[in-house]
């Protein structure tokens, strides 16, 4: 939860940071300093980082409040280990092998560290409603 709320506070500062440089950039073009076609380009590419950072705030926005408001209990974790486990022994190679690709975002291997970077596994959320499915049609006469 800290490292989410670092992430944030850097991405919030480099917001800032290009905003700053675009206003810059837009007063030396309302000033003449600088010919339009001179400055679209920097422009651009401000405003394109600026969507992307945009876009990694939201998500660790979302993820800080995932976590917080997701606290699984310890009982709960351990089935789901139990059932990761079961299935991991159960299967063939292949499929360990995808299932695992399914969270892991990716291994970093350093001189003395290895870091593995993923999302855990869960299960739907069982919801109150029942949930049908579609019932199949069956062919009856010509089509």
């Amino acid at each position: 939860m800290e490292f989410e709320k670092d992430r944030l506070n850097t991405i919030e500062r480099q917001i800032d940071d290009v905003d700053s440089r675009l206003e810059t950039l837009y007063d030396a073009l309302e000033k003449g300093s600088f010919e339009s076609d001179e400055l679209a380009p920097r422009i651009r590419k401000l405003k394109a980082r600026r969507d992307e950072l945009l876009t990694q705030r939201k998500q660790t926005e979302s993820s800080l409040k995932m976590s917080v408001t997701e606290s699984p209990d310890i009982n709960l974790i351990k089935e789901h280990v139990d059932d990761i486990k079961q299935l991991l022994s159960e299967s063939p190679t292949i499929e360990q092998r995808a299932f695992l690709k399914s969270f892991v975002k990716n291994i970093e291997v350093g001189k003395e560290t290895v870091t593995i970077n993923y999302h855990l596994p869960m299960p739907p959320a069982k919801s109150d409603k029942d949930v049908m499915g579609v019932l199949p049609f069956i062919r009856s006469g010509r089509p």
